[in-house]
């Protein structure tokens, strides 16, 4: 019987350590990631977010998304991106009255198409 708490023990390590082990391969993922989000980007807007990433708490999609929701807002009332496929560039936002509208975006620059 005093094998089965050992066991339950070692399980328990064996889990948390895979939990830390997942913990780290999404965290390179995310950094993959925003690597890959900076790299498409004119030189300009590039430094701009890096920029902004020098604050505390600044992740790259975070930055991308406000930027972008600041330039949609410019040319139309939006309260919020509810979707958004950057690769392709286009965003889905919501817009004072609830209705939703999508808006194409150069994936380089963040300038508004639509």
């Amino acid at each position: 019987m005093t094998s089965r708490p050992k066991s339950a023990a070692s399980l328990a390590v064996a889990l948390g350590a895979m939990l830390v082990m997942s913990s780290v391969v999404l965290a390179q993922a995310a950094t993959t990631i925003e690597q890959a989000e900076l790299a498409g980007l004119s030189p300009e807007k590039r430094a701009e977010v890096e920029q902004r990433m020098k604050q505390p708490g600044q992740k790259v999609h975070e930055i991308l998304q406000t930027m972008l929701l600041n330039n949609i807002k410019a040319k139309f009332p939006a309260n919020q991106i509810v979707a958004l496929d950057f690769a392709r560039g286009i965003a889905v936002v919501e817009l004072p009255n609830g209705q939703l509208r999508s808006v194409h975006f150069d994936t380089t620059t963040l300038a508004i198409k639509s």
